[in-house]
């Protein structure tokens, strides 16, 4: 008898087990906005999906089906683009306050910054669940600062590169760094690059941004990296690029796309690692006829396709097909200048404390 009740138990829990697995399978397939209405449903589909397990379960689905996600310039509004379904997605703060701007998405969070005299507010915001959170107060600087985040398994950093207003030697800079784990900036100290602009990279927990040459600041000379443990390093471009330079994150390599508008071509670079030095390659050479339109003003790439982005159209090119094709939406982002970020949902809080 004992041991029938014994196999009885075993199968039920083997049971219990797999249609969990399925239940979990299934739900983390769903978009954030139908999860949040499922935690109603019951007090265990509740706990399932507040679960670090399905937090994480439901990441990694949504890094395999990754969506566009555009700032548009003077709205109150970001667009997300799924194939072709639109989404409209007003900002946290309501009326947009002048001077801000998204600087980057990672882990379903977006970065925005408004920065207001010397003063520079950073916000983090999950527009899935819409939580929004406002890091504490940062330094004073005399100009906008240049901001990149970092990320890794349940913790991201932010690092801030700044003119202090407190210091008067011409071309000073400093590196301050935001921790998601303790909640407070820290002061790195003074550094001797200053990148382009806020664009950057975040690939395998290190920033990467591009910094100009020393003979002429109008072009990109190198790039300037550093990884969650505050280690900086420069690494050099490849000889032979134009100066219509953009670093996107190809399939998790850090990659350059080379735009040659006299050759109606581009270029496209991966850097690898060969006995721990940085070596360039060229994954393909291609040419643009979509040059012979307009002028490509932002590039942006998703999985194994880049999405290049004209005034008024918008083409992607597949790197595995090496075919073209035009994405018709219309006159949604026609004429607005947007920026453009590869977006991915999640249930994550802003704090990011959730290991990934």
């Amino acid at each position: 008898m004992d041991n029938v009740r014994c196999t009885s138990i075993c199968t039920w829990t083997e049971n219990w087990v797999e249609e969990e697995d399925i239940t979990t399978n299934i739900l983390s397939r769903l978009p954030v906005k139908s999860l949040l209405i499922c935690k109603s449903v019951s007090k265990h589909w509740r706990r399932l999906i507040c679960s670090p397990d399905f937090v994480r379960s439901q990441l990694r689905w949504s890094r395999e089906n990754p969506s566009f996600i555009f700032f548009l310039r003077y709205e109150n509004e970001l667009i997300k683009i799924s194939g072709e379904v639109f989404e409209r997605i007003p900002l946290p703060f309501g009326q947009r306050p002048n001077n801000c701007d998204m600087i980057c998405s990672f882990n379903g969070f977006i970065c925005l910054t408004n920065y207001i005299g010397q003063n520079h507010n950073i916000i983090i915001w999950n527009p899935a669940t819409q939580e929004v959170q406002l890091l504490p107060t940062t330094t004073l600087s005399k100009k906008p600062p240049k901001i990149g985040v970092a990320y890794g398994p349940g913790t991201y950093k932010l690092f801030r590169i700044f003119y202090p207003a407190s210091k008067s030697q011409p071309g000073y800079c400093e590196c301050e760094a935001y921790s998601s784990i303790t909640g407070s900036w820290k002061g790195i100290g003074s550094v001797t690059y200053w990148p382009m602009s806020s664009k950057h990279v975040s690939i395998n927990e290190t920033v990467y941004w591009l910094i100009s040459a020393e003979k002429d600041r109008t072009v990109a000379g190198s790039i300037l990296a550093v990884d969650l443990e505050e280690n900086f390093r420069t690494i050099s471009l490849p000889e032979e690029v134009s100066r219509n330079l953009s670093l996107v994150d190809l399939e998790g390599c850090l990659s350059l796309i080379s735009i040659n508008v006299e050759a109606n071509r581009f270029d496209l670079w991966v850097l690898q690692d060969y006995n721990n030095e940085a070596i360039w390659f060229r994954k393909c050479s291609e040419d643009m006829p979509i040059l012979e339109i307009g002028y490509v003003f932002s590039v942006v790439a998703q999985k194994n396709e880049i999405l290049f982005m004209l005034v008024e159209r918008y083409f992607v090119y597949n790197i595995g097909s090496r075919t073209w094709r035009e994405l018709d939406w219309g006159d949604v982002l026609r004429r607005k200048y947007p920026t453009a970020f590869a977006f991915t949902e999640s249930l994550l809080p802003c704090t990011g404390t959730i290991g990934i």
